[in-house]
């Protein structure tokens, strides 16, 4: 039995498309309201992933890496006190092929929202995820973050 998923929409595709639409919601209301829509709803997904966890920031952090990963929105996530390094981003490389920087996209903050939605799920604690750096190499693009 082959375990490799199959569907009409591999992972670019899919994040090309929310990109797309990113874009078109801008248009309509600008850049600051389309970042703001994003973020939040990123973090009513993590509201949504963290229900019913209670835990700490450790915990937290697991249910945001698992569902970056399985979603294939990054290859690897590490997360370690206050930041996260987020490495093979598919968003980063598709904002790259843009001509857009990471990190500052409204599909950048719908990851940011969802940090944030997921931490304060599990934990009752709340925060807010910043953008720190990207670095563009040859195996893809590698993203810093705190909050």
């Amino acid at each position: 039995m082959n375990d490799k998923k199959h569907c009409a929409m591999d992972t670019r595709d899919l994040v090309t498309l929310l990109a797309d639409l990113a874009e078109q919601i801008e248009t309509l209301i600008g850049k600051k309201g389309a970042v703001s829509v994003f973020r939040y709803a990123g973090k009513q997904m993590g509201k949504r992933l963290g229900a019913g966890q209670s835990g700490d920031a450790e915990q937290a952090r697991g249910i945001v890496a698992k569902f970056f990963q399985d979603k294939e929105f990054m290859d690897g996530v590490t997360l370690e006190g206050n930041g996260a390094e987020l490495s093979g981003c598919r968003i980063g490389l598709v904002l790259r092929d843009r001509g857009i920087q990471a990190g500052s996209h409204a599909l950048c903050h719908f990851g940011f929202g969802l940090i944030d939605g997921v931490t304060e799920a599990v934990t009752g604690r709340k925060i807010i995820t910043l953008h720190l750096a990207s670095e563009y190499h040859d195996d893809g693009i590698t993203c810093h973050e705190t909050w």
